[in-house]
């Protein structure tokens, strides 16, 4: 189980339910970009890189380094929501 204080709760990930996400955050949580960054190019569905752009944007709310990456899509939504989350 990998758990991480996101924006105001302590959220959960259960590798085996969900392997992909919790490599991601446990990437951004050791600033390293790469798992949240394949994470985010496998999601094809929206409602899936909805889901995804909002738990890597808690995670990376604490360990934001892998945002910095210009011209990157993924890593503009999920800094975006991570500052939509931090101002409400």
């Amino acid at each position: 189980m990998v758990r991480y204080l996101g924006v105001g709760r302590m959220l959960q990930v259960d590798p085996e339910q969900d392997p992909v996400l919790a490599r991601a955050v446990t990437g951004t949580l050791r600033d390293d970009w790469r798992p949240a960054a394949d994470a985010m190019a496998s999601a094809r569905d929206w409602e899936r890189r909805a889901y995804l752009v909002l738990a890597l944007a808690a995670a990376a709310a604490r360990r934001d380094v892998w945002l910095a990456r210009p011209g990157d899509p993924d890593a503009a939504a999920v800094h975006a929501a991570m500052t939509a989350l931090q101002a409400s």
